[in-house]
């Protein structure tokens, strides 16, 4: 199975995994509403420059429609997928293919890609492309609502699971690979991740 496939093989279980941890649906882990505020902060223009390098308003268009298209489902998780070449999803993204094709390998090739990409030739052609820490973010946070929906308390409540990730998301940074979040570790990560970033900016 290629890379890509695989990933999203695995995100796709877990995602499955946090449904019945929590004994909830998709839609009450990662609903529109849920998606709105994540998706919202990586179409911001500043983000888009500081924290992801996408500089001159072709690549930031470029960037926000593969971000809405990567976060379109509850299940999307970071992922599109398109049956076709890559002249025919450019088509679909209102772009020249060599443009698409130079911006997603030039992506694909920094240290910390915000979009990698693969596509597959022959009888059943198609291009799989991922973001991979909208990926990361979107099941953290369908972990996170998990423990939450279970009813087991101490643990960090839906309106810090949405402050937390929207700031850190905002500023390029993983999440935590701990959905038992405390409180109080939840309040330090996002006191560090705006101190640091004043002190960078």
């Amino acid at each position: 199975m290629a890379g890509l496939e695989k990933n999203r093989e695995l995100a796709v279980e877990r995602f499955k995994a946090a449904q019945r941890f929590g004994s909830c649906s998709p839609s009450d882990l990662l609903g529109s509403s849920i998606r709105a505020p994540v998706l919202g902060v990586l179409n911001e223009k500043k983000v888009a420059i500081r924290s992801y390098g996408m500089r001159g308003s072709d690549l930031q268009n470029q960037w926000f429609k593969l971000v809405d298209l990567a976060g379109a489902r509850p299940d999307s998780l970071g992922f599109i997928e398109r049956r076709g070449n890559l002249k025919k999803f450019a088509k679909e993204l209102k772009v020249k293919e060599e443009v698409i094709q130079k911006n997603l390998k030039a992506w694909s090739r920094r240290k910390d890609p915000p979009v990698i990409y693969e596509t597959h030739t022959g009888k059943k052609s198609r291009i799989v492309i991922q973001l991979p820490l909208l990926t990361q973010w979107l099941l953290w946070i369908a972990d996170s609502r998990s423990v939450v929906h279970r009813g087991i308390k101490g643990f960090i409540n839906f309106k810090t699971i949405n402050e937390l990730s929207t700031t850190l998301i905002a500023r390029g940074i993983s999440p935590s690979s701990d959905k038992f979040l405390l409180p109080v570790d939840a309040a330090r990560d996002i006191r560090i991740a705006k101190k640091t970033f004043l002190e960078l900016s």
